[in-house]
């Protein structure tokens, strides 16, 4: 009887595994179809989510801004070596061609010599002239510094989205100008997005900054007085509630009228200090005077005005003209770090000014954010005095 039983659900097990794979071998074209596009949904769900979060777009703009000056360098490094080419043969030209005139002519006649030399070094700096309208800049072929190395290019994909353009470095070619067209179109939107996003969250953590920490005495000193003045209303309500229950047990002995004196003396109810620490400020709501972003910002200019005049060998003023008019993004392009005859490590410079183009424009959106903030807040502050407004929080 037990083999029987163990037979009969060997089988049944058997049926259940067959009408199993019968039903798969039905249902995977479908199933397998349906379940990939359903992973490929999530995914895009997922990819398009995290693009469009804070972090994400950071990285988008990074890595384009790194795209782009791989693009520019590849449509703008051949056109620049042409370019030096040129010049150097118009330079070894116009050596051949003084060599050959100082050959044939004597040297009893110096006026007429230096009349020739004189026709001839003219023709070759009207040339130089043209060639530097063109965006020459001294580049010789055989020299690794050149405008369109990879950190150049990075710093004017940089200067095109954040719409500053220095003017330093422009493109020559007929693809590289289209390139710089269709890149603006994309690029602008997506900096100013960023942008955006990067300086609503400076600017959460710089109001919690200076609310936990700047603003810690003054919150204790205002937690401390609406302490004591929670404790004088509540010892008042419960000497007034003390005093109906004294007059009416006036033929009750003195063991009787002491307990209402000692509620008078005890500290305040433990719900007191509850409510008290429940008043916490909360930093969303707290505004930033427009005194300390203006401080803020002055720092940074200044920060930025001593670095690159002791690296240039500029002045003070010079170096705060450059960061004030490439934090405005007004960018005239008259000094440009790196640009210099003397200038060394130009790489490095390029990197750092665009480190500091990047952080310095997400600066400036965290400073119009809290002084936008600052000034709603006043003016409503206004209007409820005046009664203009009556919701404090029309705003």
């Amino acid at each position: 009887m037990f083999f029987f039983r163990l037979g009969r659900k060997q089988r049944r097990d058997e049926l259940l595994q067959e009408q199993r794979r019968s039903t798969a071998q039905q249902l995977v074209p479908g199933s397998v179809h349906s379940e990939r596009m359903e992973r490929c949904k999530n995914c895009c769900k997922s990819f398009t989510t995290f693009i469009f979060s804070r972090v994400g777009l950071c990285l988008l703009v990074v890595a384009y801004a790194f795209g782009g000056g791989v693009v520019f360098q590849f449509l703008e490094a051949n056109a620049e070596d042409e370019k030096a080419n040129k010049v150097q043969q118009h330079l070894d030209i116009t050596v051949d061609r003084l060599l050959q005139h100082s050959m044939n002519s004597s040297y009893l006649h110096p006026d007429t010599w230096m009349h020739a030399a004189k026709i001839i070094l003219e023709d070759y700096q009207k040339d130089i002239v043209k060639q530097t309208k063109r965006g020459y800049q001294g580049e010789r072929s055989v020299d690794d510094t050149k405008q369109w190395n990879f950190p150049g290019a990075i710093l004017y994909a940089i200067t095109v989205i954040t719409t500053i353009g220095y003017g330093h470095i422009t493109c020559q070619t007929n693809y590289g100008k289209i390139m710089t067209m269709i890149y603006a179109i994309f690029g602008i939107p997506l900096m100013l997005l960023c942008l955006a996003n990067i300086g609503s969250t400076m600017a959460d953590a710089f109001r919690f900054i200076y609310c936990n920490i700047c603003c810690s005495y003054c919150n204790m000193v205002k937690k401390r007085r609406n302490l004591r003045a929670l404790q004088s209303v509540e010892l008042s309500r419960n000497a007034s509630s003390s005093i109906p229950q004294s007059s009416m047990g006036t033929t009750m002995n003195s063991t009787s009228v002491q307990p209402p004196v000692a509620n008078l003396e005890q500290p305040a109810p433990t719900n007191v200090v509850e409510f008290v620490d429940n008043l916490s400020v909360d930093y969303r709501k707290v505004t930033i005077p427009i005194s300390v972003t203006l401080s803020l910002l002055s720092s940074y200019l200044i920060l930025g005005a001593v670095l690159f005049s002791e690296w240039e060998n500029w002045n003070f003023l010079d170096g705060a003209y450059f960061c004030f008019v490439t934090l405005a993004t007004i960018g005239l392009g008259d000094l440009v770090p790196g640009k210099s005859i003397t200038s060394t490590q130009v790489e490095g410079k390029l990197i750092i000014c665009a480190l500091y183009v990047l952080l310095g424009l997400s600066l400036m959106a965290m400073c119009f954010n809290l002084m936008q903030e600052e000034v709603r807040a006043k003016f409503r502050r206004l209007g409820n005095k005046l009664g203009i407004i009556d919701d404090p929080n029309f705003w």
